[in-house]
């Protein structure tokens, strides 16, 4: 009686772990596909900014999320970043001038992505002429940073004159005209990283380029259709004008048979 008891005991104890075993199976395959949706969502969101005339010049570490991004990246190391490789304010004409010591040197112009963006991720260790780069980059020629982390935010916080003292898992974007937004992502956002993080970035750029599009294109049929509007205008007074002028050397011609001699 008491073998068959424990025989009972342990089946009920096999079955548990067995259930247990399912029911991790079952997690693990719902967090995988719930993960490979995400994945897929970031990718959508990714194929949306590369279909974009757009360079992102990412420095520090790419998250393994954002590979495929980097069709439309200038991916630099902090050590790296000079103003022969960040879009800094530059001619678009070849030129010619001379320096100090009189010698001529050419300046070849520089072609941009019609749509730029700096990410600072992470970083903090810009030496001084990266600095410089960053700040011409961003100052004088307009280009719109992302800081991600509080050592960025500090730096570049303290570079544009904006204030330090934030947090680790801050953001904080900035364009000049537009003024800062802040914080750019959800702190826990950036602190956890991972899919979530590069969903919530990818969504953030895709709304603002976007929109930075649709206001460029806007402005653009404004133009087509005002030019259209000038047109149709100048035609309409070109026509008028010579109906008028031909009314009268008509009007002309009939007083100048008027004031003719009879003949005959």
């Amino acid at each position: 009686m008491d073998r068959n008891k424990t025989s009972v005991v342990v089946l009920f104890i096999l079955a548990g772990f067995f259930f247990i075993a399912i029911a991790m199976v079952f997690n693990t395959s719902v967090r995988r596909n719930a993960a490979l949706a995400k994945q897929d969502e970031v990718n959508k969101k990714i194929a949306s900014l590369n279909a974009i005339d757009l360079t992102i010049y990412w420095i520090g570490e790419v998250p393994k999320e954002l590979e495929t991004l980097k069709e439309s990246m200038t991916v630099l190391r902090p050590e790296e970043v000079s103003k022969e490789n960040m879009p800094v304010r530059a001619s678009t004409f070849r030129i010619t001038v001379k320096d100090e010591s009189g010698a001529e040197q050419v300046i070849e112009p520089r072609h941009y992505s019609e749509y730029m963006l700096i990410v600072i991720n992470n970083v903090d260790g810009l030496n001084d002429t990266a600095k410089e780069a960053l700040r011409d980059s961003v100052v004088d020629n307009g280009v719109p940073v992302l800081c991600l982390g509080g050592k960025t935010c500090n730096m570049v916080g303290t570079l544009l004159i904006h204030g330090a003292g934030y947090s680790d898992d801050y953001s904080m974007f900035y364009r000049k005209n537009e003024g800062y937004v802040e914080p750019y992502i959800e702190a826990k956002t950036v602190s956890e990283g991972g899919l979530g993080f590069a969903d919530a970035l990818c969504g953030k750029l895709c709304t603002y380029f976007n929109t930075a599009v649709a206001k460029k294109q806007a402005a653009v049929s404004e133009l087509i259709s005002s030019a259209n509007s000038s047109a149709a205008e100048a035609a309409t007074a070109t026509t008028a004008e010579t109906t008028e002028t031909s009314e009268s050397v008509t009007e002309t011609t009939e007083k100048i048979k008027l004031l003719q001699p009879p003949t005959g």
